[in-house]
């Protein structure tokens, strides 16, 4: 158990996805084939301004060029949807056997945790949380590993044909990381509340709404409502705030990430004119830098999801490895009382109970 504890909550969720870790290593396969089917358009564009600038006359020679474009843009469709659909279906599969864990575990354990805890917080882990995996597993593995795997690649193409170059076009991507980084400080601590405060809404929820009758008995309903209405409000003004806040981080950093040009262009035309780059390297480097910024600004949609995995994971884990009750391994013996004479008693009174009722 302390082992258990001590895991990372990406290593927990790997662990209770390990049915299905075939069919998520074949979707980040898929989802790799994809982007690089994306990025072939760039290279064939490169290769025919190359050609261009070299005099280049005959279309026959522009033609594979064209089929590489068409061809990369329909591999991208077509490798896409292939790992979309095996990464959701290994996903609800993995979230199915999830909550049949939470729901056995349940009824494994002592009535009086049960009773202790609020209806709605089983609610929110068992649906919301678990539902707040599949971000994670369905897209998160395949789609963040190939958007950072790929420009990786470009990247050290860049570097390979000028290192200044390759310098300056991640300028703009450090900075927006930075820029993106005070957001994420908080990240988790602001989830964190978050998801007390829905808590407090969904009980509040649940007990307006399972007491509704008894308040109508009594004609209590206003302070009843009071309090539901309190906690809905509270859930709504902290996402408010939370966005509010975050929201300058954010848009500064989807603005300065894609403009990759505002340092390739000057440093690219200082070089060119020294002549120590050539045209056919400047207008590849180009090309290639807009193919850079693409995939990682899809990579940072998926931040959110990795700074909620755990708490997700924890409050799914903390009903997994809650105490059981204890149940006696061997049967006890009733003094004076065989177990014939027990089980003759209770199918005599099943039968009555049955005859009662029919």
């Amino acid at each position: 158990m302390e082992q258990e504890k001590k895991r990372s909550p990406y290593q927990m969720l790997w662990e209770w996805a390990r049915a299905y870790h075939g069919s998520f290593y074949a979707a980040v396969i898929f989802a790799v084939l994809g982007v690089v089917c994306s990025m072939i358009p760039y290279f064939c564009a490169a290769g025919i301004i190359k050609l261009l600038l070299e005099g280049c006359e005959e279309i026959e020679k522009l033609l594979p060029y064209f089929g590489g474009m068409l061809g990369g843009y329909a591999g991208k469709v077509i490798f896409s949807c292939i790992s979309t659909g095996i990464s959701h279906r290994a996903t609800y599969a993995t979230l199915q056997d999830l909550r049949k864990q939470l729901i056995a575990k349940l009824s494994r354990v002592p009535m009086g945790t049960i009773l202790e805890t609020p209806s709605g917080q089983y609610k929110t882990t068992i649906v919301d949380r678990v539902e707040g995996m599949e971000p994670t597993l369905a897209h998160l593995l395949p789609e963040m590993t190939a958007n950072v795997l790929v420009p990786l690649v470009i990247a050290v193409y860049i570097f390979v044909l000028d290192w200044r170059m390759g310098l300056a076009s991640l300028v703009t991507l450090v900075i927006g990381m930075v820029v993106a980084g005070q957001s994420g400080k908080t990240y988790a601590v602001r989830w964190e509340g978050a998801v007390k405060t829905g808590k407090r809404m969904a009980d509040a929820i649940v007990e307006y709404v399972g007491g509704i009758q008894v308040v109508k008995a009594f004609s209590q309903s206003a302070g009843s409502y009071r309090r539901y209405a309190d906690a809905v409000n509270d859930n709504a003004q902290y996402y408010v705030d939370w966005m509010h806040d975050n929201q300058k981080y954010m848009a500064s950093m989807q603005s300065i990430v894609p403009a990759v040009l505002v340092t390739i262009l000057p440093v690219g035309t200082g070089l060119w004119g020294t002549g120590s780059l050539s045209a056919a390297e400047f207008f590849t480097i180009i090309i290639l830098s807009l193919g850079l910024t693409g995939p990682l600004m899809a990579a940072m949609t998926f931040v959110d999801d990795l700074a909620v995995v755990g708490t997700n994971v924890g409050e799914i884990a903390a009903i997994l490895e809650a105490d059981e009750l204890e149940r006696p391994k061997e049967i006890a013996e009733l003094k004076g009382i065989t177990a014939e004479e027990v089980e003759r008693v209770t199918e005599e009174n099943a039968g009555r109970l049955f005859t009662k009722v029919s």
